[in-house]
């Protein structure tokens, strides 16, 4: 359980520093990009002054690091100048103008240019200028970024995985605690409950008022539900501790299981459909103690048949229980699991409310999983599924 609880800390601090991460890169690349693209904005810009530009005119074009190329237009619109790459249509530039904007970007072929215009006294004047280094630079920082964002969430992983260990510590110790306690007043308790009980048993065979005899029947009754209530709490303490597995045939455990509650409670019609010869690995205590609990459940909130079954599905064997009872309301199907939580049991039976989670974890330690299908009123079905291993 702490484990679980370990990883899903890992994952929760995986997810936000990766997301804080990617804010912060996203930054850094938005600002590199915008930076870049000013510079080479500014520089079109410098050149659209007329005395540098005249220099361009006539090929005096020395003091510009990059190429930088231009068209000239008059007041009506006709071309007066220009020295344009030869794989530049004047229909591109065109639409360019005629959208009105600043500045745009043209992509032909494998370059990228960065077009400004403005008007002047003397027409309108486009510049233009190749910026694919400045794309090519943007596009490394990409993979950079990326690159650098992989490897951080993979260290911070890790780093996070030790540091939800460590802190995990001193839950797993109050845990282990606890634990502890749980179990050992749970075999302290098993002695005099059984004497109790034993001392009890005893007196039926003395002479004793109809009174007295009362009192002693429920003081049996009271003693064997603590019993059962110590076998639960001593099973839960040895939750998340590796029991003995060995491998059971699952048909016949059930059909055992089924046959010994029969003829506990002969009055009780029990339907059964097991497929036969079905082997899996696990705890014949604890599978028996499983069923137990459902076959309980469906005694208590059901006075009509039960239904069980084992079949072979897929990849998983299906252990169904299915009763005609009072049902489960759909916003406490989610709580049935959890310890000491009864809903409406209280009008209905005396459980303590740990059959489910017992079950829970039982189901767990062998790698399954339970469903459940309830509408109240019509009955409950209850599906344990069971991995083939």
């Amino acid at each position: 359980m702490l484990e679980a609880i370990r990883k899903r800390l890992t994952l929760l601090f995986s997810i936000s520093f990766f997301l804080v991460l990617l804010v912060i890169l996203i930054g850094v690349y938005v600002t590199n990009a915008q930076l870049l693209n000013q510079m080479e904005l500014n520089q079109l810009k410098s050149v659209s002054n007329r005395d540098l530009f005249e220099r361009i005119e006539h090929g005096e074009d020395r003091l510009i690091r990059n190429p930088v190329y231009f068209q000239l237009l008059d007041a009506s619109g006709q071309e007066r100048y220009a020295s344009l790459p030869d794989d530049i249509s004047r229909k591109a530039l065109r639409t360019i103008r005629d959208s009105g904007e600043e500045t745009a970007d043209l992509k032909v072929d494998d370059h990228h240019f960065l077009v400004y215009q403005r008007d002047t006294d003397e027409g309108k004047v486009l510049l233009l200028k190749d910026v694919s280094a400045t794309a090519d630079t943007l596009q490394r920082l990409i993979a950079v970024l990326a690159s650098i964002a992989v490897f951080a969430t993979l260290v911070l992983t890790l780093i996070g995985y030790w540091l939800a260990g460590r802190a995990v510590v001193p839950v797993q110790q109050a845990f282990d605690r606890q634990r502890r306690f749980t179990s050992d007043a749970s075999h302290e308790l098993r002695t005099p409950l059984t004497i109790v009980y034993s001392g009890a048993e005893l007196l039926e065979s003395e002479p004793l008022s109809a009174e007295g005899r009362t009192i002693l029947e429920d003081i049996k009754a009271e003693t064997a539900g603590m019993q059962h209530l110590v076998a639960d709490l001593l099973l839960l303490a040895r939750e998340g501790q590796p029991s003995p597995k060995q491998g059971l045939d699952l048909s016949n455990l059930v059909q055992k299981t089924i046959e010994r509650f029969q003829h506990a409670y002969p009055n009780r019609v029990i339907e059964t459909s097991i497929t036969p010869n079905l082997q899996m690995k696990g705890d014949a205590y604890q599978l028996n103690r499983l069923l137990t609990v459902f076959l309980e459940n469906a005694l208590v909130y059901s006075d009509d048949t039960i239904h069980v079954s084992l079949d072979q599905v897929a990849t998983e064997r299906q252990l169904m229980i299915r009763d005609h009872g009072i049902g489960i309301p759909t916003a406490q199907q989610t709580k049935i699991f959890e310890r000491f939580y009864r809903g409406d049991h209280s009008r209905h039976g005396t459980g303590t409310g740990l059959g489910l989670s017992i079950a829970q974890s039982i189901v767990e330690q062998h790698g399954g999983r339970i469903s459940v299908d309830s509408t109240p009123g019509e009955g409950t079905r209850f599906i344990i599924h069971f991995p083939t291993l």
